[in-house]
């Protein structure tokens, strides 16, 4: 079973987000909250407040939550808020506060499954690829022979 939760408008920008959320990916939730507790980043506040949100719908919904890892962290850019600065000789320049949406997915799936399902496009690929060979070496041996023809 999967489980969404969303955090939208969040003041912080999406790329200061972005680099905890590569840290927590295919983890426990726990062990992803006390990684972000420890962490002296900005953004950790904020996706702390998802994970425990998700956590909750855990509970409402009479689930084990040690059972469900981290499916997938998307973090999206939201509005910016534009201001100016005033500089030198009266001139304005743009400041732009960006602000982010967090969308956290966490399922309860053992990990055998997900290795399944790449297996079998792993499958496919290979045999699209042997495909390809062929058809160049067949290319390979008929350009030979139309070059020997002295």
């Amino acid at each position: 079973m999967e489980i969404a939760s969303r955090a939208r408008f969040i003041k912080t920008a999406p790329d200061k987000i972005r680099i905890l959320v590569a840290m927590i990916k295919n983890q426990k939730i726990d062990q992803a909250i006390s990684k972000l507790k420890f962490s002296n980043k900005v953004g950790a506040k904020a996706i702390i407040f998802v994970l425990q949100q998700a956590k909750g719908q855990i509970k409402d919904k009479n689930m084990v939550e040690d059972n469900f890892s981290i499916k997938a962290i998307k973090v999206d850019e939201g509005p910016k808020l534009k201001r100016r600065r005033i500089v030198h000789q009266g001139r304005a320049t743009a400041i732009l506060k960006r602000m982010a949406h967090i969308t956290v997915v966490l399922s309860d799936e053992p990990k055998s499954k997900i290795k399944s399902q790449k297996s079998k496009l792993d499958n496919k690929s290979e045999k699209s690829l042997e495909i390809k060979n062929s058809k160049l070496k067949i290319g390979a041996t008929r350009g030979a022979t139309h070059g020997s023809k002295s």
